[in-house]
């Protein structure tokens, strides 16, 4: 009898310690950074098709706002922001890499360039943020294969779009987007550092 309640006591201890190592992963990625897989060239020459970055959550959890240029981990579906709390944090769960997270196609890659109250404006081929030329270094290429338009920016919302601007599905065909949508801010690209 000893001997099959030290046995019972081990594998008690090993599901213990099984059961706090997921809940630890599950914090972790879903208040702290996660893993995301590129899928496609719109953030070409920045990001790479099939590239692992590292996405803070830190931002989402603390509710700190984002900035110009930062890139983000955005979800394009419009009807996010209209879930609980509780269907976000099991939308979350569900989207973790482990899970399901390389398949999710509403998920965006893409650069922040509008913030609430800006006017975005491509005037022949180039882009202007309230009325000043943006210098953008981090291009693929320098012109923008498309006619003059002007977007505006609500409250509560980003705009945001791919670097690789003649090749992206971005804010100038979906809208500004929500920003309890952003689910991070890319922290490191991964594939980048083995280049």
């Amino acid at each position: 009898m000893p001997k099959l309640n030290k046995s019972m006591k081990a594998i008690l201890e090993w599901v213990e310690v099984i059961a706090i190592s997921v809940v630890l992963a599950l914090f972790i990625n879903l208040f702290v950074m996660q893993p995301i897989k590129v899928d496609g060239e719109s953030m070409l020459p920045t990001l790479h098709d099939n590239d692992f970055v590292i996405i803070s959550r830190l931002g989402r959890t603390l509710n700190l706002k984002v900035d110009y240029g930062d890139i983000v981990v955005i979800d394009k579906s419009i009807d996010t922001a209209k879930r609980t709390f509780l269907d976000n944090i099991w939308e979350e769960i569900r989207e973790i890499s482990i899970f399901n997270r390389f398949e999710n196609r509403n998920l965006l890659i893409k650069r922040v360039i509008g913030k609430p109250g800006d006017t975005i404006e491509i005037r022949d081929g180039k882009l202007y943020r309230n009325g000043e030329l943006l210098n953008e270094p981090y291009l693929k290429d320098p012109v923008m294969n498309e006619g003059d338009k002007t977007f505006y920016v609500p409250e509560g919302h980003v705009f945001v779009m791919g670097d690789n601007r003649n090749n992206s599905m971005d804010s100038r065909m979906i809208g500004a987007l929500p920003m309890e949508n952003i689910k991070g801010v890319l922290a490191v690209d991964i594939t980048a550092l083995f280049r």
